[in-house]
């Protein structure tokens, strides 16, 4: 079997100082201070733009990323080195490190954060601060007994795994051997504002299913990149999502006459490599204030210390072609439209059909853009239920 394949739907073993781990949910590792799980290939990064040091970093962040072992041990300390992002002045996200056993969370505890790396906002320079010893990460409650434990990391975090210790001798679980779901899109997949990385929708709607999750959802990063559907394409699958629209229209990276080509050429790729699987195409959840309006996006600070998100390009350029957030909709639901009438494997599903108008009194978005984690977990449930339930787009019995 060839590593991608190990990787992606039967996860790696990875020897630690002190034991060996089955790691999930990555594409690829890079290894220097430790085994750092990344989500795009490496041999891709020499694709990234010379300005890339926020898409490499982003898909070095270890969201839906997780290590399982067998052990009686009740007592189990990983030692790790986090390294927090930043870009210019502004920290990103710590999140959690979660233990579950049989799917019961059996303890959680804050990152620590042991360097820093810092990246311009242009993307053409990256720096590691204050590189620290590594920490350890003590999860001291777990039942007695033998038992399957996985430890899902931070998903806001770079994560380098270095050992892993207990009373009890630990080694790599089997895999599940479940179907295997890969899901790419925006930093609304990427979900750093919830603080546990159980709390990331994808994996919340994985867990519903029965599926081993692969979430390639890139905070500002999700672009229609070759190398992503490259990616994509060679990596085992028995189903995928693609939920595409916010960051093209935030950074004004297509035009009412590109994106449509630009989406089929995407998948064109992804079906080198999945010529029958099927492919879930979603548009984007609702941005108040923001659909109508072309990008880019700015950033407002408010007087009480929140920030708003928002396009902030002239409405009068929608008529020169630009893309709105509202229009991209009616693109992306023509291209699986016209796709799906070839006879192809693809499904619509309207993104506000997961957050909507008709949802605003209920949920808020803090910052106008990104759910907050009661969010996340309706929208993980209720793509759950539109994809993979029983009369649903892709349902889960058809998966084997």
């Amino acid at each position: 079997m060839n590593p991608t394949s190990l990787r992606a739907g039967l996860g790696e073993v990875v020897d630690l100082d002190g034991g060996s781990v089955l790691l999930s949910g990555h594409l690829d590792t890079s290894r220097s201070s430790g085994v750092r799980p990344v989500r795009i290939p490496t041999a891709a990064w020499q694709k990234f733009p010379p300005h890339g040091e926020n898409l490499r970093a982003v898909t070095m962040q270890a969201s839906g990323v997780r290590i399982a072992f067998e052990t009686t041990s009740t007592r189990v300390t990983l030692r790790v080195r986090c390294t927090r992002f930043q870009v210019e002045d502004f920290l990103g996200a710590r999140n959690q490190f979660v233990a579950e056993v049989g799917e019961r969370e059996v303890g959680r505890v804050e990152s620590p954060v042991d360097a820093i790396l810092k990246v311009s906002l242009a993307g053409d320079r990256a720096q590691l601060l204050g590189a620290s010893e590594p920490s350890e990460i003590l999860f001291d409650a777990l039942p007695a007994g033998p038992k399957r434990v996985v430890i899902w990391l931070p998903q806001g975090m770079i994560i380098d795994l270095i050992g892993i210790r207990g009373d009890a001798t630990i080694s790599a679980a089997e895999p599940l051997r479940r179907p295997v779901w890969i899901h790419h899109g925006s930093s609304i997949s990427h979900c750093v504002e919830t603080p546990s990385p159980t709390g990331v929708w994808p994996v919340i709607a994985a867990k519903e299913a029965g599926l081993d999750v692969v979430n390639l959802g890139f905070g500002g990063q999700c672009m229609l990149d070759p190398f992503v559907a490259d990616a994509i394409a060679s990596t085992p699958a028995d189903v995928i999502s693609l939920k595409v629209g916010v960051n093209m229209v935030g950074a004004r990276s297509f035009d009412q006459r590109t994106f449509t080509p630009a989406l089929h050429g995407f998948i064109d790729r992804v079906r080198i490599g999945h010529p029958d699987t099927p492919i879930v195409l979603a548009s984007s959840i609702l941005w108040p204030g923001s659909e109508d309006t072309p990008g880019p996006s700015d950033v407002e600070f408010l007087r009480d210390g929140s920030l708003r998100c928002f396009t902030a390009g002239a409405k009068e350029d929608v008529l020169k072609g630009a893309l709105t957030l509202q229009e991209s909709r009616h693109h992306v639901a023509h291209v699986a439209g016209v796709r799906a009438a070839a006879g192809e494997k693809i499904h619509y599903l309207e993104g506000l059909s997961l957050y909507g108008p008709q949802d605003t009194k209920r949920f808020t978005l803090p910052d106008s853009l990104h759910p907050d984690a009661e969010l996340y977990a309706e929208i993980g449930q209720r793509f759950a239920h539109a994809v993979f339930g029983e009369g649903g787009l892709v349902p889960r019995h058809t998966l084997g």
